[in-house]
């Protein structure tokens, strides 16, 4: 049984590549070297190409969470990735990619290829993940379509161990469907040998949840997951995070830029997942191969603001970058403000 607690995407990056070993490659590896690399020498124009992808199924979540977006009336507009255009995007990236995340604004369940999508990722040499709400999955419906899939590494969300607890924030969820899920996928996990899914829950660490914390491990160790995670709430938003990147100094060079790509429904491609960080799309894999995107102007700007001592000319057209707002990376000192540049 592993416990892991994180609290910063580095920590999170290193844990999963652990479980993409069967998928690696010499050339994978050698362009995750070259990654770290290019990444610690800020270089702008990469040779590499990201290492991770987060590739959005939905948009659109079944429950409401408040620190969550997907559900409000302003984000009405929702997009649900189709087999054919995540194929074509798996196409595009699988000689690089490591692992496919298939999740980042909603709740992947509700796209009803989601077990295809998998499965193909899988057949085309990358390891697999989704972070659930799992209030969706049943497991009389879904459970053969999930272990046949040969996801790699499943997340389900569990924020407390009674409905009380739990419906706090995950409102209009259930804890009971959530712990059934957990179960059966153990269970079957158990029957067959498999070894995948690493069924891994992982719980935030809100104030109203701390008092079950206990009761929870119990529950999960009873139950025989792999591995659980406690996690601060949403990656560089949470004062929490700016001081515990003060207090280890973190690398003035973000990761995002270097080692990962998220991708929505439509194809837009996005540098981080950051709330508010998504207005401005950085091209489409749709449309544009990967190495257009990667290397374009939006891209080797963006990696420039976090090279100290770069010269920053102003361009009304770069104001938009959604970098110039990263309130981790400001409130860590990582970058000095630039008289240039608009904030």
């Amino acid at each position: 049984m592993n416990i892991i607690y994180t609290n910063h995407l580095l920590s999170y990056i290193k844990r999963h590549l652990l479980t993409s070993a069967p998928f690696l490659t010499p050339f994978k590896l050698f362009n995750a070297a070259i990654a770290v690399v290019e990444m610690k020498l800020g270089m702008l124009g990469c040779k590499s190409r990201p290492i991770t992808y987060r590739i959005d199924p939905c948009t659109a979540c079944n429950i409401r969470c408040p620190g969550c977006g997907a559900h409000q009336e302003k984000t009405k507009r929702k997009r649900l990735l189709s087999l054919s255009d995540f194929q074509t995007i798996i196409d595009k990236i699988k000689r690089f990619s490591i692992r496919a995340a298939l999740y980042d604004s909603g709740e992947p369940l509700l796209n009803k290829n989601i077990y295809k999508m998998i499965g193909y990722a899988s057949e085309q040499g990358m390891a697999t993940s989704i972070s659930t709400n799992f209030t969706l999955f049943e497991p009389d419906k879904h459970l053969d379509a999930l272990m046949a899939s040969r996801l790699t590494t499943l997340q389900p969300d569990l924020d407390g161990i009674t409905q009380e607890t739990y419906g706090k924030y995950r409102i209009g969820g259930s804890v009971e469907t959530v712990k059934t899920g957990i179960e059966a996928v153990v269970k079957r996990k158990k029957e067959t040998g498999e070894k995948y899914p690493i069924v891994e829950p992982q719980m935030i660490m809100f104030e109203h949840v701390m008092p079950e914390k206990e009761e929870i491990e119990n529950y999960l160790k009873q139950v025989g997951v792999d591995k659980f995670t406690w996690k601060l709430d949403d990656w560089g938003f949470n004062p929490a995070k700016i001081k515990v990147a003060r207090k280890k100094k973190i690398s003035n060079r973000c990761i995002w830029l270097y080692l990962t790509m998220i991708i929505r429904p439509d194809g837009n491609v996005y540098p981080c997942c950051g709330k508010g960080l998504n207005r401005f799309s950085y091209g489409n894999i749709l449309e544009e191969s990967l190495d257009e995107i990667w290397n374009n102007k939006y891209y080797q700007f963006s990696r420039k603001l976090f090279t100290p001592g770069s010269d920053l000319e102003f361009d009304p057209e770069m104001e938009n970058l959604p970098c110039h707002n990263c309130k981790l990376f400001k409130k860590a000192r990582v970058m000095k403000p630039n008289p240039t540049i608009s904030n």
